[in-house]
């Protein structure tokens, strides 16, 4: 019988072919990144992980107690994330104070922390697996294809670390835990969602790569 956190994935397949082949990925992996590029994803995903924290701290809050300590980690382990930003940003003068959000990153982050806040927790918790699961393999893909280090080494390494693969690994399968208590109507949700944030997640890497603007930019 096929585990609900795999049926999701393949249910997701087109997303994730379009992800793991996505052009920023790819040059990303060739070295050919134009750094202008990097940088803007940098930016825009620095101020995602800032928000995923509160995301996390309202699933937290609603977590049964078997799940509150590693939610609790997982927070942690956003902390040091954005420590590693702050210092590849250093290294590469990288400006993180000041930006602004762009379009796709201001709703991917008003997409997780409405669903935190107006969804139930089998179904926020949903949101949080597909996100995580879309870096693991989006990551994955990028160190498989590498034929020399990168400048941006340290964010393939700690996107692909065993630590964080086994993080993915513990949240799908606690996933399928939660998937077992619900009805039809919540998984059928949970589905939906899943291939909600597969979608933001192809918009940002569209974002990173080509950039975006406001209709109208005020100072």
């Amino acid at each position: 019988m096929t585990a609900f956190h795999e049926e999701l994935r393949a249910q997701a397949e087109p997303l994730w072919r379009a992800i793991q082949g996505h052009r920023f990925l790819a040059e990303t992996a060739a070295g050919t990144i134009p750094p202008e590029t990097f940088a803007r994803w940098m930016q825009q995903d620095y101020l995602f992980v800032q928000e995923a924290i509160p995301f996390l701290g309202v699933l937290l809050a609603k977590a049964p107690a078997s799940l509150r300590r590693s939610l609790g980690e997982a927070i942690a382990a956003l902390h040091r994330e954005l420590e590693v930003f702050e210092r590849l940003a250093r290294e590469h003068q990288i400006a993180l104070d000041g930006i602004r959000m762009l379009p796709t990153c201001h709703a991917y982050v008003q997409f997780l922390l409405a669903t935190a806040y107006g969804r139930s927790f089998p179904e926020a918790f949903t949101v949080l697996y597909a996100a995580e699961k879309a870096y693991l393999d989006a990551w994955s893909w990028v160190k498989q294809q590498q034929r020399a280090a990168s400048p941006w080494q340290a964010f393939i390494e700690n996107w692909t670390s065993s630590a964080f693969r086994e993080y993915v690994e513990w949240l799908g399968q606690a996933l399928d835990a939660l998937a077992e208590g619900v009805p039809e109507a919540t998984r059928a949700t949970m589905r939906e969602l899943f291939l909600l944030t597969a979608q933001y997640e192809l918009r940002f890497w569209d974002m990173a790569w080509a950039g975006e603007h406001w209709p109208v930019e005020f100072l």
